[in-house]
């Protein structure tokens, strides 16, 4: 070993904070929507209706045809055929997990006053995020693995692919909207991909959460006169910067690619948990069976999936662009 200088030797360290920051973990809007509380509340769970208990998949009833309807008059002779209306999208069980491990070095020099941070306090928080963040990327993309089937997956082009264990190709109603035009962001076309679930013009059959690039986000709102720039108040206490378009608001994503933006209906869109697993309380456990009773582990486990009841109510555009 060699030799420290004098002041190494002599002085402590100032420590100008005692709380770690956090450099690596990326918040995600989309996921703090879909969890339902906001990041500072520090709670994640999935709410208590949208836990299911058990089965081999999560099903999803689905009407997917129409009864016989037509004119009548005089001479009509009802059509009295059998017509069958009801499938179900079947989600497989996915999930993600967070963890980590102390040593013996770990649990004997980090005690006492010398503790200035305490390692267990603080993997015990990064175990948490860990997991929140590993969703946050999952839930854009598509599945791998036994990672939840998300965005990736909803708006996959393949009409042969199934998606809840359905096709398109067997179901046109089961549908994908994506727009592939290369355009520039602005309030046309936002009302373009407004128009695209094409399921009426109720308020609950349009997109109410877009989630996009900040860039793209702030191009949107660059495309506005100043009159028309309005942000959902609720979202921005909450700390998230957003611009609305119809009521919905639009946010910047740190998970979502270049050139896309993702018009989503919410009311046909959740993330279900299965009851024992919505995200495990971590606990320290010892590997004492293992011969090694001085290292100790924790981890906290999430399993479910990302729902949804209405596929084509969901609207993706790539190859946007920043106005100019």
């Amino acid at each position: 070993m060699s030799l420290i200088n004098q002041l190494n030797a002599t002085t402590e360290y100032y420590w100008a904070n005692t709380e770690p920051e956090d450099i690596v973990n990326k918040a995600s809007a989309l996921l703090w929507k879909l969890m339902g509380n906001a990041i500072k509340k520090d709670n994640w769970e999935v709410k208590p209706h949208e836990i299911v208990d058990g089965g081999l998949m999560i099903k999803v009833p689905l009407e997917y045809a129409a009864s016989n309807s037509g004119g009548y008059g005089p001479t009509t002779v009802i059509n009295q055929s059998k017509v069958n209306i009801i499938d179900a999208a079947r989600f497989p069980w996915k999930g993600a997990y967070g963890s980590n491990t102390l040593n013996l070095d770990d649990l004997t020099q980090n005690t006492g006053d010398a503790a200035i941070i305490a390692l267990t306090k603080q993997y015990m928080a990064s175990i948490k995020k860990s997991i929140r963040t590993a969703l946050a990327a999952d839930v854009i993309a598509a599945s791998v693995g036994d990672k939840i089937n998300g965005l990736g997956d909803l708006f996959t082009s393949a009409t042969s692919t199934e998606y809840g264990s359905i096709a398109e190709d067997d179901m046109a109603d089961w549908k994908t909207n994506h727009i592939t035009t290369t355009e520039a962001i602005s309030f046309e076309v936002m009302q373009k991909i407004f128009r695209e679930p094409n399921m009426g013009e109720f308020a609950g059959t349009i997109p109410n959460f877009c989630v996009t690039t900040p860039t793209l986000r702030d191009g949107y709102e660059r495309s506005l006169h100043p009159q028309q720039r309005y942000q959902m108040g609720s979202m921005v206490e909450a700390g998230w910067d957003n611009i609305l378009h119809k009521q919905a608001p639009i946010v910047g994503d740190p998970y979502v690619s270049s050139g896309v933006l993702l018009a989503l209906n919410l009311n046909f869109l959740s993330l279900r948990a299965h009851k024992d697993y919505n995200f495990t309380t971590p606990v320290w456990v010892a590997k004492t069976v293992l011969g090694q009773p001085d290292i100790i582990s924790a981890n906290t486990r999430f399993r479910g999936n990302l729902i949804c009841s209405n596929r084509k109510m969901q609207v993706k555009h790539s190859n946007l662009t920043e106005p100019s």
